[in-house]
C-alpha cells in the first residue's frame, strides 16, 4: 500500500500519517503541485474530490460531527443541511462560518476529519431532535454498524436524556424515511412490524396492526421503467396473497408525515368496519 492509498483510505491525512505510510516533503509537493492532492491547512491533505464538509472541517481545524458525521458514515442525517463541527476546547472563538454549527470538544479517533462513530451516534442523540436522533440510530443498525444489544454500551456514560432516546432504537428501518413513519405510528399505539416477508412478493417495509402493509419509495431504488415494473410486479403479487398494501413516496413521509399517518389510520379504520361486518 502506497501513500497515497493511506491517504485514500483514511478520507484525509496529517502529514505526520503520510510521511509514516512512506510519502516525502518532495512527494506530497509535487502531488499538490500537480492537483492530484489538496493542502487544506499547514499539516492537513485531502484527495481532490474530497467533499466540502470535509474540507470544511479540515480547514478550521476541526472533525464532522452529529448529522454532518452520520452522513459520512451512510446514515440518516435528517433535513439538517448545516455542517456541524466539533472545534477544540483550546481553539480560538472565530465568527462561525455561515452554514456551519460548532460543537466545542475533543475526540481522539484515526481520522483526522471526523468523530468516532460511537461519538458521532452520542452527539447526534444530544444534538438533533429526537425523531431524527432515533432514525440515524435505526439506520446504524440496518446498516450493520452497531446492534440493539450494543448500542446501549456506547451510551451508558451519557445522560439519562440520551439513555431513553437510545432505547428506541429499533432494527427494521433500511431508510430515516421508514424510521420516521414508524416512529410516529407507534407513537399513535400502532403495532408496526418492519421487514416483513410475504410469500411471492419478498420482503414489504412494514405491516401496521397486522393487517396493512406499507412501503415506502425511496429516492435511489424507485427511480426508472425497471424500478417501476419491479414495484407493480410485487403490487400484482401482494394482491394475489390477499394483502392491502399502501405505498408513499419517501418525500411525502418527509413533507407531510401527519397526512400520511392520517391516510393509514383511516384505510385501517375502513379495514376494522370490513372486518366487523363480515363477523
Amino acid at each position: 500500500m502506497t501513500w497515497y492509498d493511506e491517504l485514500h483510505r483514511l478520507g484525509a491525512a496529517s502529514t505526520h500519517q503520510l510521511v509514516a505510510a512512506g510519502a516525502t516533503p518532495r512527494a506530497l509537493t509535487a502531488a499538490v503541485r500537480a492537483g492530484t492532492l489538496i493542502r487544506v491547512r499547514k499539516g492537513r491533505y485531502a484527495p481532490r474530490g474530497t467533499p466540502a464538509p470535509v474540507l470544511a472541517a479540515l480547514r478550521a481545524g476541526a472533525r464532522l460531527t452529529c448529522v454532518s458525521a452520520a452522513r459520512s458514515y451512510g446514515l440518516w442525517g435528517g433535513m439538517d443541511a448545516r455542517t456541524h463541527l466539533l472545534v477544540p476546547k483550546h481553539a480560538g472563538r472565530s465568527a462561525e462560518e455561515p452554514g456551519q454549527v460548532r460543537h466545542w470538544g475533543e475526540a481522539e479517533h484515526g481520522e483526522i476529519w471526523r468523530v468516532s462513530l460511537a461519538d458521532c451516534l452520542r452527539s447526534v442523540v444530544r444534538c438533533a431532535e429526537e425523531e431524527t436522533a432515533v432514525a440515524v440510530l435505526d439506520t446504524a443498525i440496518s446498516a450493520g454498524l452497531t446492534t440493539p444489544r450494543r448500542l446501549p454500551i456506547a451510551f451508558l456514560r451519557e445522560p439519562a436524556r440520551s439513555r431513553s432516546i437510545a432505547a428506541r432504537a429499533r432494527p427494521g428501518s433500511d431508510s430515516g424515511v421508514e424510521s420516521i413513519l414508524r416512529q410516529r405510528l407507534t407513537c399513535r399505539g400502532h403495532l408496526v412490524e418492519q421487514q416483513v416477508a410475504v410469500a411471492g412478493v419478498g420482503r414489504v417495509d412494514a405491516r401496521v396492526d397486522g393487517v396493512l402493509f406499507i412501503e415506502v419509495d425511496g429516492y435511489r431504488y424507485h427511480s426508472g421503467r425497471d424500478a417501476f415494473e419491479r414495484d407493480r410486479v410485487r403490487d400484482l403479487g401482494m394482491a394475489l396473497a390477499g394483502g392491502r398494501r399502501l405505498r408513499f413516496p419517501a418525500s411525502l413521509v418527509l413533507s407531510d408525515p401527519d397526512g400520511v399517518v392520517a391516510a393509514i389510520e383511516a384505510v385501517l379504520a375502513r379495514e376494522d368496519v370490513t372486518l366487523g361486518n363480515a363477523g
